[in-house]
């Protein structure tokens, strides 16, 4: 008799106040989504910004070039006049052939038999004798920079694997084929990489 007395005032309690329970209840259910959206929100932005944290690249150094100042060749010839100069992207006459044609290299006008120096301390990686160019010089500065002379003598003070500083004198001026209407001078090339490059910023004295 107790029991069921307990049981209809428990129907009782949620009929009178079913209104107020329902609307107890959606709140409840309403703030419980509520807090898991934002929860869920806030996971989702700490991943994101973690993502950007791993994939955005830090700024890449710059890359020392010649205009820094990292390397100042000596001329290879004392007077370091230009006979002919570098010319990549446009077009010099060859007084030798009569075409007009790139020139990926400086030329200097010297004496004959005048001193050639190394432009910068490095190895010598090679030294031939060319029937167009006369005797060759190359030599190694490290970092893929490699210095070449052309239309030297047989006077060759070097040789392959030699080390050499600044200033060492190698060869001297002589004629050549190539180049035969120029006159006596140094044709010097530069290699960067495999790849000619323009020797011009290397040099004080020329600037560009």
């Amino acid at each position: 008799m107790k029991e069921n007395m307990f049981l209809k005032k428990i129907k009782y309690f949620f009929k009178s106040n079913a209104y107020a329970l329902s609307v107890t209840a959606c709140v409840i259910l309403a703030i419980t989504m509520i807090s898991l959206t934002v929860a869920n929100y806030m996971d989702t932005q700490d991943r994101i910004y973690e993502v950007i944290d791993v994939f955005v690249p830090a700024e890449e150094e710059a890359l020392p070039t010649a205009a820094d100042d990292t390397i100042i060749f000596e001329l290879p010839v004392s007077d370091g006049k230009v006979l002919k100069e570098y010319a990549e992207d446009h077009l010099l006459e060859d007084k030798t052939t009569g075409y007009w044609q790139t020139h990926q290299a400086i030329d200097f006008s010297a004496q004959a038999g005048a001193k050639v120096v190394a432009v910068f301390d490095g190895t010598v990686e090679n030294v031939e004798e060319s029937m167009m160019d006369g005797m060759v010089i190359t030599i190694s500065h490290g970092g893929e920079l490699k210095s070449v002379y052309k239309c030297l003598g047989n006077d060759v003070y070097v040789k392959k694997g030699d080390k050499v500083v600044k200033g060492q004198e190698i060869g001297v001026v002589a004629s050549n084929l190539s180049e035969k209407a120029d006159g006596y001078h140094l044709h010097f090339e530069l290699y960067s990489e495999n790849k000619l490059v323009d020797p011009t910023p290397y040099f004080a004295e020329l600037g560009k």
